[in-house]
Parts: C-alpha cells; structure tokens; sequence
C-alpha cells in the first residue's frame, strides 16, 4: 500500500482518538477519584508527637543526600554489610507517575533492609519493610513510604524539586489520594514474575538500548545509582519486604482491635509469647497452654467480622506485550492531549500535586480492572480469634540482635521474662496503642537492672513542623540577598526535620532573613579567608563534597559576589 493511501486512512483515526480519548480515560477506570476535590486533613500529617521513619533517617543525617544515588548509599552506611538497599527499576508502571517515567528515565524503586551492626547501649532502627522510595527524574520527585513507630501506620510524603540546582521539599502528601491504590494503607508492589520491573529482561534490554548502553554493559552500568539489569532474586527480595510492611499493620490492629480496648490480659498473654518466640524459635509451641490461653483471650474481644490480611500484591502485568498495541497508540496520545490541555490552561494553582497526578492518571491512563490499583482489592484472608497471627507479627518487631540483648540481659531466662511481662511491671507499654518495639526492650533492660539502651527514632523534640504538599513554597523579592541564600543554604536549612537546621524555613521573606541575621555564627562558617587550608577547613560551609559548595566555589573562581553578599549579611560578633 503506498504511503498516499495510508495517511488518509489514520488521519480521522487520530482525530477520533484526540476528541475521544479523554472521556473514556475518566469514564472508564476502576476506583474513586472523587477524593481529588477533598480538602487536605489533619490526618494527613502524623499524630502530635510522631513522625515518620523517613524523617527520622534525614535527621540522623542532618541534611537529605543529593543526588539519589547519594539517598541510596546513606542506608547502606547503616548497614553492616554494607548493602542496606534493594533497588530496581521500573520505566512503564502502574504509579501516579507513570506518564513522566519511561525507558530512558525510568521510575528508580528503592526499599531499605538495613542489617545493623550490634550495639549493646544502642538500638538501631528497623528498617526492613518499612521504608520505601520511587524516584521520577522527569517529574524531579521522590515519592516516600515510611513506617510511622509511634502511630503504628505507615505515613507518605514527597520529596519535590528534586533536582540538581533546587531547593527540595520533603512534604506530607494527601491520604486520600495515596489510599486509592494503596487500599489498606501499606506499600503495594507486584507480584511474581515481576514482568514490569528490569528483572525482566526485555525490559532491561529496552532501558540499555533507550540509554544507548551495550547490553553486555547493563548490569554494571547504573541510572541513579541503580543497575540497568538486576536478577529474579531483586523483586523478590522487593516482594517480601512489601507484605512484611503489611503484615506490621495487621499485627498492630491485632494487638489493638484483636485485644480490645480492655485486653489487657490479652496484650499480656501476645507479648509474653511474642518475646518467648523471639528469645527460643524452636521452642515455641503454638498448641501449648499458653498458645490455648491467648486464643482463649483474643476470642473475648475478637471483632466478629474479623480482621482482614490486605493483599498488597498487584497482578503481574508485562508492558513489553503493550508496546505495539493500537490500544498503546490510544494511550500515548492520551498522554500528549493531557499535557497539552494543561498547557492550554496554564498554572493549576487551584489543584494539589497529589490531586493534579491522580486527575493526570485518571484522564490518560486505561488498564484491565484486573490490573489497575485503584481496583477495590479483596482481602489476602480473614484471621479469626484462634489465629497465632499476632503472637507472631508481634515477634516479627524484634531483631536477631535484640533476641542477642534478651539473652544477654536475661541470662537466657525465657521464664524469667514472659514472668516479667505477666507481672504487670510492663502494663504501661500494653494499653490498646501501637506496641513499639524500643520501648518494650527499653523498660525490660530497666527492669532486668541492665543500661537502658538509646533510640534514636521516637523522640521528635527538636523536630521542625511538618508541612503539607499545598503550602506554597518561599515567595522571594527580584533582586533579594536571599536568592543567593535560596542557591547555596536551603538544600539543607530549609524543610529540614531538624528544628535547629531549619533556620531558614519561616514562611515569609521576612522572618527568613531575619532568621538569617539574627545568626552570627553564619560569618564563621562562610569565612573562606581565614579557615580554608587550616584544621578548621571542616566547619566551613556549604559542607565540602556537597553539590552547593561545588556551585559556589566556582562561582567565588568566577569573580562572583554572591559569597559576600552572604557575609555582609550577617553582622560581625561585634557590629559597631
């Protein structure tokens, strides 16, 4: 057929396909959409007095790594074998972000296992299953799921502007919007055999051939700090990690809801159990007297519709089969009508990023309901009152190095703690809140007459607010002293968890600058004259290696002003 009569015959066919395509994008996908007209709620942020583990990790390290490559080695240095992570690469999936990640910038998946080394006068945070990241460099956003300790749920927020040069935004996003896929509150990834992921291999293929990289070349070559090609092994790995993070939120409704309000016994009898289970595996006995026991408990505040096990396994679904289809044709310029009608309408300032991305999703995208998150998901199962689940969840809080502390502090007393637990010398940890893993081994320690080991990860004095993804971010004057702050300082003093560190994170111009003058210490740490090349070289700031002191020293090099406008700035100690 010549090329005369084929372009006349697709022609009306894009026509329909630009006029049609958008409402069959809305009219026919599974879930509800509607929570995009919601207004942001106090359950979006973590309860007073929590946060989430996410927040806790940046503040262990006092500032958020730059670029992602850097984010994944600051697990890996907690780690003692030095490979805290589990990373894959995802360039056509199912996420909000779908439509920015593709085979050349491909959505980088990341979640923490970190293996801590023991410490006896320290607990190391948990890290496995419970903190998940998804980088989409198109879309310049990190998307965070972490576990919230203190409030027994996991909390998600957003890392935006981030990019080489920006100043980023660690924000809490809209729950609404995020339980739409994520139904039961946990992390959702796919189940096996992970077609989606560059485990397959015609995926892998794709992103090398995409990235002109020699197939040869994939599995050494990384995008972000992640392997073009990885084995079977990473999404399984991935896999367990996710239904571990929802099993957590089954164990906590257990000791919650499965005990009652009034289950004090109940709690008692789980973690007695529990830490039983965790000190002597092979001794554990789920037909013994105390297994009958704690059935007998659970069963006298059991709720009678029971309490479900969420599937947060997707189908496996293969892009690689889509990639020629004229359905993909259809979705494709979907996309491309979308992009252009928000061009066409300009800024969006009335919707929230959250809503904006679900909306984008919704309009562009069809999937087999089978296949789509937004699908209502039935439960994996039902546990019932005769179920060990919670005896078990509440084993799975505890490391191999705390069953070594347990030991160590008991003299490998099993007795002697489930006696401790029966006592009532822990029912102040047993009210029906989230059970907190370092708090029960810190009051046994004290119990046991041992040093109470510290925590890094509960305690949120010192913690600047969090903020919500709709603040709208700093509005600077043309021309302000401030926009030479914004270029080297906000990286890290601006939306940092730590209170102290977020001197410049006031809401107005303003209060930042006189936030900024009111510190005289600053003069010291821009003081390049008088400490660089001395023993004091370490104290200056940006901090050397960072991306900020890059950029400014070699704008210093270039003639610049900036590093003076900074200093005079701030008064001297002694400001005549």
């Amino acid at each position: 057929m010549s090329r005369r009569l084929v372009a006349p015959c697709w022609l009306p066919l894009l026509v329909i396909g630009l006029l049609w395509i958008p409402e069959i994008g809305s009219a026919r996908q599974p879930g509800d959409t509607k929570a995009a007209q919601a207004e942001p709620t106090m359950s979006d942020l973590p309860p007073p007095g929590t946060r989430s583990l996410f927040d806790h990790h940046i503040a262990r390290l006092g500032a958020l790594p730059y670029p992602y490559a850097a984010l994944i080695e600051s697990f890996q240095q907690f780690d003692r074998w030095d490979a805290g992570t589990v990373a894959l690469l995802v360039p056509d999936g199912r996420s909000l972000r779908r439509a920015e990640a593709d085979f050349q910038k491909p959505r980088a998946l990341v979640a923490a296992q970190v293996d801590a080394p023991y410490t006896p006068h320290e607990l190391a945070p948990v890290y496995a299953g419970r903190l998940f990241l998804g980088f989409v460099e198109a879309a310049n956003e990190i998307e965070v799921i972490s576990y919230n300790e203190a409030a027994g749920r996991f909390e998600y927020q957003l890392v935006a502007n981030y990019c080489a040069g920006c100043v980023p935004r660690i924000v809490y996003a809209k729950r609404a919007i995020c339980l739409t896929c994520h139904q039961a509150g946990a992390p959702i990834f796919s189940a096996r055999p992970w077609d989606e992921t560059n485990a397959n291999a015609a995926v892998a293929r794709e992103i090398a051939r995409s990235m002109d990289v020699p197939w040869l070349a994939a599995d050494s070559t990384r995008y972000h700090g992640v392997a073009l090609s990885t084995q079977i092994l990473t999404p399984e790995t991935f896999d367990e990690l996710t239904v571990l993070g929802a099993e957590n939120l089954v164990t906590q409704r257990i000791w919650i809801e499965g005990c009652g309000v009034k289950g004090l016994q109940c709690r008692r009898s789980i973690l007695a159990q529990a830490l039983a289970l965790v000190m002597d595996p092979g001794g554990f006995n789920p037909e013994s007297a105390d297994s009958a026991r704690t059935r007998l408990l659970q069963k006298t505040h059991w709720p009678a519709q029971g309490i479900p096990v969420p599937e947060s396994l997707l189908r496996s679904r293969d892009p690689m089969t889509e990639r020629n289809t004229f359905e993909r044709l259809l979705q494709d310029l979907r996309v491309h009508v979308a992009r252009w009608r928000q061009q066409v309408a300009g800024d969006q300032a009335m919707l929230h990023d959250s809503d904006r991305k679900l909306a984008f999703f919704a309009q562009t995208t069809r999937l087999d309901p089978l296949l789509d998150p937004r699908t209502p998901r039935p439960p994996r199962e039902i546990l019932r009152a005769d179920a060990l689940y919670g005896v078990q969840g509440v084993a799975r809080l505890f490391t191999p190095n705390d069953r070594r502390r347990l030991q160590a502090w008991s003299q490998g007393d099993v007795a002697r703690v489930s006696a401790l637990v029966h006592s009532g010398a822990l029912d102040e940890l047993l009210d029906p809140k989230p059970v907190v893993r370092a708090q029960v081994l810190q009051t046994i320690a004290r119990l046991l007459g041992q040093p109470e080991p510290a925590y890094c990860c509960l305690d949120t004095t010192g913690f600047s607010p969090p903020r919500m993804e709709h603040v709208p971010p700093l509005r600077i004057s043309a021309g302000s002293v401030l926009e030479t702050f914004q270029r080297y300082c906000f990286g890290c003093h601006r939306g940092n968890p730590v209170q102290r560190l977020n001197f410049m994170g006031a809401d107005t111009e303003a209060a930042v600058l006189a936030s900024i003058r009111a510190r005289t210490e600053i003069r010291d740490v821009l003081d390049y004259a008088r400490f660089l090349g001395t023993e004091k070289a370490g104290t200056l700031m940006p901090p050397q290696g960072s991306e900020q002191r890059t950029a400014l020293d070699a704008a210093r090099n270039g003639g610049s002003a900036d590093h003076e406008k900074m200093r005079e700035t701030v008064p001297a100690l002694f400001d005549f």
